[in-house]
């Protein structure tokens, strides 16, 4: 099984009372990568959450599906749930694959292949309106 939230960061830009908030997430995803995959997750650049579960529907392969779903339905979840982020001002920002190898290259004798472990990276922002700040009385 993968592992879905590896490591989060979390920043903030904030204009006027509208906070923007990012978060990033690094998932291990253990199959093999597509090029069907690389085209879709091009085409979520800069997409709004509902836009990109509507592109991601559209997917053939389930697992496929099915993994990259989960990122991001529990990113938004965390989101909503610990940053109060507004579902409907939610955009993947950035998101993309990173290949890490595995296996130590010079113990590894020449015929045998290295393995490598996948990471997509999901950069998420966010809109939400800051609290107001309860100001002190002057009694």
């Amino acid at each position: 099984m993968s592992k879905v939230l590896k490591k989060k960061s979390f920043s903030i830009v904030s204009q006027n009372s509208t906070v923007i908030g990012f978060l990033t997430i690094n998932a291990k995803y253990n199959y093999k990568i597509t090029q069907n995959l690389k085209k879709v997750l091009k085409n979520l650049h800069k997409c709004s959450f509902y836009k990109s579960i509507e592109i991601l529907s559209n997917l053939s392969n389930n697992i496929e599906r099915a993994f990259i779903l989960q990122i991001i339905y529990s990113a938004v979840t965390y989101a909503e749930n610990n940053h109060y982020a507004n579902l409907l001002k939610v955009w993947v920002d950035n998101i993309y694959i990173k290949k890490v190898v595995k296996s130590n290259k010079f113990l590894k004798k020449k015929s045998e292949k290295l393995e490598n472990d996948y990471y997509i990276i999901l950069n998420l922002g966010f809109e939400y309106k800051a609290f107001p700040v309860k100001k002190e009385s002057i009694w």
